[in-house]
């Protein structure tokens, strides 16, 4: 999207036309190549929020890896809301299709751009079942780092907007017992925020997002696969494969037992 020297740096999202289902259907399949599972914990809790009052929603996630953005859109569509999120715009710049899922720029070292992307998410929070994603640490930080250190725009944000709902979401990518990694996302409890909690908003939401990851830490590590629920399985793992043939090579029916050693 061009500009004048004028406008502000913002290139707005662009979800139309078949590139999008084109874009769409890419990152499924790098999903599902990449990842064993996805389990996710609280999203029923938060699909029934969004049914009793389906507005718009803002997440703030923690931001570890490249694959956040990806795991948002599988998100996005598992929930599901209408989708978007603020990326930085060198990035955007580089990987434009981003644009065809939702995605939104913003120029941290321009002034009127950060103006310009929350007037934008501002906006988009206003549609039917909105879903703004935004990565308050500004940057990839390691999962176990803390402080997390939340960036001061979402203060300007919750002022613009006056009232918007706030869902934490934390992200964890681990190995459990297969090759491939799984991905591991906990929705917090969805929570109003008001202008007059502007003070405090960076404050608070920091602690909560931090709270949401230490307790993601402790079930993912714990191995504790009955807190989760599994909302994407990728293809068969090689111990998968193999116990199949070798089931088949002993000549044991489907589902059998194999007793051998």
């Amino acid at each position: 999207m061009s500009h004048d020297k004028a406008s502000p740096r913002i290139i707005t999202a662009y979800k139309h036309g078949w590139p999008r289902r084109a874009v769409h259907g890419m990152i499924v399949r790098k999903i599902r190549n990449a990842f064993f599972r996805i389990r996710v914990q609280g999203i029923e809790r938060l699909r029934t929020v969004i049914e009793a009052e389906p507005g718009g929603t803002l997440f703030l996630a923690n931001h570890s890896c490249w694959w956040d953005l990806f795991l948002v859109h599988y998100l996005n569509e598992a929930i599901p809301v209408d989708g978007y999120g603020m990326m930085e715009h060198f990035n955007m710049l580089r990987f434009g299709f981003f644009r065809r899922i939702g995605a939104f720029s913003v120029d941290r070292t321009d002034p009127a751009s950060v103006r310009a992307s929350i007037d934008y998410a501002v906006g988009l929070l206003k549609g039917p079942r909105a879903g703004v994603w935004i990565f308050p640490q500004g940057r990839m930080i390691g999962n176990d780092v803390r402080p997390l250190g939340f960036q001061p725009g979402l203060r300007a944000l919750v002022r613009r907007a006056g009232r918007v709902r706030i869902v934490p979401v934390a992200f964890r990518f681990e190995f459990w017992q297969d090759e491939r990694p799984e991905a591991f996302v906990r929705f917090g409890e969805p929570a109003w925020v008001e202008r007059r909690d502007v003070l405090t908003v960076v404050e608070t939401w920091e602690r909560r997002l931090t709270e949401e990851l230490d307790a993601l830490k402790i079930d993912v590590t714990s191995q504790a696969a009955d807190h989760f629920t599994t909302i994407m399985q990728g293809p068969g793992s090689i111990s998968d494969r193999y116990a199949r043939f070798r089931a088949r090579f002993r000549g044991n029916p489907p589902g059998a037992i194999d007793q051998g050693s």
